[in-house]
């Protein structure tokens, strides 16, 4: 990074968002560390001069880890030189952190903390590991299961982007298999991809016709499996985030929220386990529009859902419930544990600083939690949620309440 660059107030924004930064000013010192230890991705600075030490140096870090490129420079020439250079990412300098933060949430970097995973259906464990095996070296994350009668609790428990099946199984077959998670609606839309040894053209059509996704034959190329895998289960992926998502902060939307509350209380009421809810609510946020203007709302809705995506766990579910208005749902955690964890997040969240042009200025929520314990449905979860929230609010905010203490 070149001088001038306040590292301190950078590292400071990115560690709010659980983000362990180093700033090296010295090319020669960035080859050494790379060296040492391969990073998450390296976010270098380049003017794109002859004498660019990033030049010499892109193919070590492409090859090694994600590249991102910040440039003052703009223009088309400057972009396709960080293309040619490695660079899976362009932004503009001086770097703003909720720019930076997103790119390193989605695509190639998002992937690695954030595997593609792929749920196994084969009969032979042997073929299963090794299918795991191949994928896992690309870095996807890969279940396996034999028996097809707990494919569908599978699915729920692991949330595949992608379903690798056997068409012949002793038990049924794949077909059928695939007609039985279809008829159920949450799980309609995820790709099936067969694998088998069948070679009829016409038996593969009928596979199709049936909303099949893809047809590999037996014995499968290492590479053609990766590609076939990868590409759909991405695409599943970012379509899937269109459907259910938030148009705006990217969270799961309210509907869709609700529907996987329903499946997280169903599944911790069958394992014996806890479960809260915490709903959380932006303080004073009519203020922020009407001082700063509802682009600058908007901003901030959006720097709490990269907070809350960053720092919350992959068990955890998280979605827009309305307006400023957000709600967690929290797995295997009873109460307490989730009270000590938003307030963490809620210390951390009031330092980050909010932009606006040259200002920045801090924004706080307030957090209402209910247990399961407590409630005798998702309805009754939420309305004990809601009402602990309002405490918090009327307490003077910026706080965490828990039902019932």
């Amino acid at each position: 990074m070149p001088a001038g660059l306040d590292d301190g107030r950078l590292q400071r924004q990115l560690a709010c968002f659980g983000f362990e930064v180093t700033v090296m000013s010295q090319a020669a010192k960035l080859a050494k560390a790379l060296q040492r230890q391969a990073p998450a991705a390296v976010v270098a600075f380049a003017d794109f001069t002859d004498n660019d030490p990033i030049r010499q140096l892109a193919s070590a870090i492409s090859s090694s880890c994600p590249l991102v490129i910040t440039s003052p420079r703009r223009d088309f020439p400057a972009r396709l030189e960080a293309v040619r250079m490695g660079a899976c990412g362009f932004l503009d300098w001086p770097l703003q952190v909720n720019q930076l933060v997103d790119l390193l949430s989605f695509g190639d970097i998002g992937e690695r903390r954030d595997p593609l995973r792929v749920l196994i259906v084969e009969d032979m464990a042997s073929l299963a590991g090794l299918y795991s095996r191949v994928l896992a070296a690309h870095g996807v994350e890969a279940a396996s299961e034999t028996n097809p009668e707990r494919v569908p609790e599978r699915i729920q428990q692991f949330n595949p982007d992608l379903i690798l099946m056997d068409m012949y199984m002793p038990q049924c077959n794949g077909i059928e298999l695939a007609k039985v998670i279809r008829q159920q609606r949450l799980l309609d839309g995820i790709p099936i991809v067969f694998l088998s040894v069948e070679k009829r053209q016409t038996v593969q059509l009928d596979a199709l016709t049936l909303g099949i996704d893809g047809f590999l034959t037996k014995p499968v190329a290492p590479e053609e499996l990766v590609v076939t895998v990868v590409n759909r289960a991405r695409r599943y992926r970012k379509l899937r985030s269109y459907i259910v998502n938030d148009s705006l902060t990217g969270l799961l939307n309210h509907s869709h929220l609700h529907g996987q509350l329903d499946s997280a209380i169903e599944r911790a009421r069958r394992a014996g386990q806890p479960l809260s809810l915490a709903m959380l609510d932006l303080d004073y946020f009519k203020q922020v529009n009407d001082n700063y203007g509802h682009q600058v709302g908007d901003e901030v809705l959006l720097n709490l859902a990269r907070f809350l995506k960053e720092r919350l766990r992959r068990t955890d579910l998280v979605g827009r419930y309305g307006g400023e208005e957000f709600a967690i749902v929290l797995a295997g955690t009873p109460a307490d544990k989730a009270c000590r964890m938003l307030e963490t997040l809620r210390q951390d969240f009031c330092r980050l600083e909010q932009q606006v042009g040259e200002r920045t200025f801090r924004q706080t929520f307030s957090v209402g939690v209910s247990s399961l314990a407590s409630a005798e449905d998702a309805t009754s979860l939420v309305q004990q949620a809601d009402e602990t929230l309002y405490r918090a609010k009327a307490a003077g905010r910026n706080r965490v309440e828990c039902h019932g203490s």
